[in-house]
């Protein structure tokens, strides 16, 4: 645990400018050569080099890169459906942004089910103001408020919710192949398949037990993996373990 940022004040979801920097990367070129290439490039369109390279360095690198090539591999193969794309870079979101993935897989879940129709900015600083973790104690009321700002917008931007200013609850959703991409990171690093249906990150898309059934059951019919369950006993054998013919399963 490294403690809360206010990284998600940068931008949110910054899903343009991770298009942009999946477009621009070449396999030939080294992760740090493509970082540069990137940062120094103009590439991202920021106006100044040093705004590019915040971007760069403090939010698409921690998400996209630090984890592995196939994050960068997974997201070119995706590119064509940008609701996939958006999961993906979602769910690396969350696994570098605490805040995030807190934010999403708590109070943003727990409104959602108990029938609210929407999410404000003040529900959200509500929630900042209760944390206990010392970083975000220190945070100022202007800090704060841009925190919670980007918070939403990134839940907006990631397809969670939607409206400019009144951000509406969406119907829970989740594409086929961005499920699979977090199933495969999900089992990669815990070693089993049994995470897929105890953790808690499905909520940060709005989703239920039964609605993750539902995308096992579907990407056992696409052939990403077979699926058998018998009472509480369930069991998940992958057709592939390389993330590029998983994507092309579920596609």
């Amino acid at each position: 645990m490294t403690g809360y940022t206010t990284n998600i004040q940068k931008g949110g979801a910054l899903l343009d400018d991770a298009r942009l920097m999946v477009e621009a990367w070449d396999p030939a070129l080294s992760p740090e050569e493509n970082l540069h290439a990137v940062r120094d490039g103009d590439r991202l369109a920021k106006g100044t080099r040093t705004r590019a390279a915040d971007v760069v360095l403090r939010v698409l690198k921690p998400r996209l890169v630090d984890p592995g090539p196939f994050v960068i591999e997974a997201l070119q193969k995706v590119q064509s459906d940008p609701a996939a794309f958006a999961d993906i870079v979602y769910f690396e979101a969350m696994r570098d942004d605490e805040l995030l993935r807190d934010f999403a897989t708590g109070p943003l879940y727990a409104h959602y089910l108990a029938g609210r129709s929407h999410l404000t900015v003040e529900d959200t600083l509500e929630w900042l103001e209760g944390l206990t973790e010392p970083r975000a104690r220190a945070w100022s009321e202007t800090v704060r408020l841009k925190v919670a700002r980007g918070l939403l917008a990134a839940l907006r931007d990631f397809g969670v919710l939607e409206g400019a200013v009144k951000k509406r609850f969406r119907a829970p959703a989740m594409t086929n192949p961005g499920f699979a991409y977090a199933a495969w990171r999900l089992t990669r690093d815990a070693g089993t398949d049994r995470i897929l249906f105890t953790t808690e990150l499905w909520h940060a898309w709005l989703l239920d037990a039964r609605r993750v059934e539902e995308l096992v059951v579907q990407l056992d019919r696409c052939g990403v993996w077979t699926y058998s369950a018998a009472g509480s006993a369930t069991r998940i054998d992958w057709r592939s373990t390389q993330i590029d013919e998983v994507l092309d399963a579920a596609a």
